[in-house]
């Protein structure tokens, strides 16, 4: 890292470092729930029940008894931990959570621990000498941290505008210097806005220009949504010859660990074979394993479209409601995050501490995890909502938005939403 560079990077740390302070003392951040047992709606601060918005458990599966069994039965076999790098030995339940997730893909699948994990695996594998990377400026962090690995490589890499397909193609018509391959690093569903990424136009891209290839990050839709819940990508597109997708299986699938899905067996197994973090870092618990193969057998069941329609269901209500609403909501998409944009980083992390006291937990955004002058509050669904809890919290937070800020903005119309943009 140059001199330069490094000043800049200390300073970011700083500011970051001064706003999660602000919101730790505010009771939001870096809390930790004092529940004997969790019901997944609701969880304990200090000494208070409050209703639990800030969960990615979309399904409601991360307490459910088969995957509390499937954990279980999994420890009582292997114990709690299986302490060998998956380079030279791993348990079955591997075996069976891959055999499940190629069906729910129907495609080649390799398991790292984490999504941030496997996109230090696959990226430094996947991109290569002459190739170029170009990463949505909004991308997880994790991807972006990806990125350093390649930068340190000398693999040149340029964020773009959020979602700014114009650019990626300007880019890819006259890349620089002697470009061989041109990648494209996005999200599927953005983890703070909730919004999507434009995957049909990106697919057309990759038709219209054999250089470039893609890898989405599908964390946020992987398991609410899709055939056999295989996420928002794959939705909407099947999987092209030139497109990567990495899924979390601790989010919606409510178990632990993530995948990789590629479209040929080749390319997985270079990068199982020599990915860095698949040869030097520790698999995935067996208490995970046990209760990914129990949560990939709802997703191959009938069962999960009965899940995914009650939770399109709740999303639309709330997609509904605020649109007639007055809250400051800078995206829309059918999609089970929620974001009010408050502006103040201040005044952020005064309307998460009002909610609290109101009873509603929220997550806080501040720098970097959203840009300078974006802070505001994100909030998400589960099945383990009602209605009228939901919609509870949407006029509460609507209130003390407004009282806080007197802003009256309404930044979305709900004409704005395409009735299949999100095909559960």
């Amino acid at each position: 890292m140059r001199t330069g560079e490094a000043a800049r990077h200390h300073r970011v740390l700083q500011l970051f470092e001064r706003n999660v302070l602000a919101a730790k003392q505010a009771g939001l951040a870096r809390i930790r729930v004092s529940d004997a047992s969790l019901d997944g709606g609701v969880i304990t601060v200090d000494g208070r029940r409050v209703l639990n918005f800030g969960s990615c458990a979309y399904l409601g599966l991360n307490v459910d008894e088969r995957l509390k069994q499937g954990a279980i039965e999994a420890i009582n076999r292997f114990g709690p931990v299986f302490s060998s790098s998956t380079a030279y030995t791993s348990v079955d339940l591997y075996t069976e959570l891959e055999e499940r997730l190629k069906r729910i893909f129907e495609a080649t699948v390799i398991l790292p621990t984490t999504t941030t994990l496997g996109h230090l695996a696959a990226l430094p594998v996947l991109i290569g000498a002459g190739d170029v990377v170009l990463v949505d400026s909004q991308a997880h962090a994790s991807v972006h941290l990806a990125t350093q690995s390649l930068k340190a490589l000398g693999i040149p890499v340029t964020p773009l505008a959020h979602n700014d397909l114009a650019a990626l193609e300007a880019a890819v018509v006259a890349p620089p210097g002697e470009a061989g391959r041109i990648w494209y690093l996005a999200d599927g569903v953005y983890s703070m806005f909730g919004d999507v990424a434009p995957v049909t136009q990106i697919v057309a891209l990759l038709d219209r220009y054999p250089r470039l290839h893609a890898y989405i990050d599908d964390a946020h839709g992987f398991g609410w949504c899709g055939r056999n819940g295989r996420g928002y990508v794959l939705s909407q597109t099947p999987l092209h010859a030139r497109l990567v997708v990495a899924v979390s299986l601790a989010k919606s699938f409510g178990s632990g660990g993530a995948a990789l899905v590629f479209p040929d067996e080749r390319s997985a197994r270079r990068v199982q074979m020599v990915g860095s973090t698949l040869t030097f870092s520790g698999p995935i618990h067996p208490a995970e394993l046990g209760a990914a193969v129990a949560s990939a057998d709802i997703h191959l069941s009938a069962e999960l479209s009965e899940r995914q329609a009650r939770l399109v269901a709740q999303i639309d209500l709330v997609l509904e409601t605020l649109s007639v609403g007055r809250l400051p909501v800078p995206a829309f998409a059918r999609t089970p995050i929620w974001y009010a944009r408050i502006g103040s980083q201040a005044n952020a992390v005064e309307v998460g501490r009002r909610m609290l006291r109101d009873g509603f937990y929220l997550n806080v955004a501040l720098f970097p995890a959203v840009p300078l002058g974006e802070a505001g509050l994100r909030f998400t669904q589960t099945l383990y909502h009602t209605d009228d809890q939901v919609l509870s919290m949407v006029e509460m937070l609507t209130h003390h938005v407004l009282e806080v800020t007197g802003k009256t903005e309404v930044i979305v119309d709900l004409d704005q939403v395409s009735a299949d943009e999100v095909t559960a």
